[in-house]
């Protein structure tokens, strides 16, 4: 009975079957060639259909088996791609922050480096203006000198020449000596 009622499962037996009830039945369609073609037609589906259609099948199953993988692929591809623009992204951002950092240093350095030089300029100035003030001192002081040497030198030859003419010896004489000890007080 097991054996009979695995026969009775497969589609093609039931076909041959079925041909084979008509043959024996001795119908009028049965002297119709159509009709044999026929039967032959769905004998031919029914023995081999089952064959082609587990074929197409699995070739089916593995074109989208396939189109599948390559889906994933595409999709790890893409995950990968968004990780690398990712990481990209940031170190721009580390880059773009760097150059920010340096632009930011750079105008502390110049405006200390300002500084530095306004500073050493104004001390250049400063100690020259003292080296200035120091030759005109010495200058008002060597030429007030030279007024006063010149000056004595003047009184002293214009006073011995008005003593020449005016004086006598004796007198001047006298004059002469209160004249030089004067000068001499003046001068130290």
């Amino acid at each position: 009975m097991g054996k009979l009622q695995r026969m009775a499962k497969v589609p093609e037996n039931w076909l041959l079957v079925a041909a084979f009830a008509f043959v024996i039945a001795g119908s009028s369609i049965t002297q119709d060639a159509s009709f044999w073609i026929l039967i032959a037609f769905v004998t031919f589906i029914g023995v081999f259909g089952r064959k082609a259609w587990a074929a197409i099948k699995k070739g089916l199953d593995g074109r989208r088996d396939k189109i599948q993988g390559e889906l994933d692929e595409a999709q790890r591809l893409r995950e990968e791609a968004q990780g690398v623009l990712a990481e990209y992204e940031r170190k721009r951002r580390e880059a773009e922050d760097e150059a920010r950092q340096m632009i930011e240093q750079a105008k502390l350095d110049a405006e200390r480096h300002a500084n530095d030089a306004k500073r050493a300029l104004e001390e250049t100035m400063r100690r020259r203006e003292e080296a200035a003030m120091q030759r005109i001192q010495q200058a008002e002081t060597d030429a007030l000198r030279e007024v006063r040497e010149t000056a004595a030198s003047l009184a002293v030859a214009a006073t011995a020449e008005l003593i020449r003419e005016n004086l006598d010896e004796s007198r001047a004489d006298a004059m002469i000596e209160n004249s030089i000890q004067e000068l001499s007080e003046k001068l130290h």
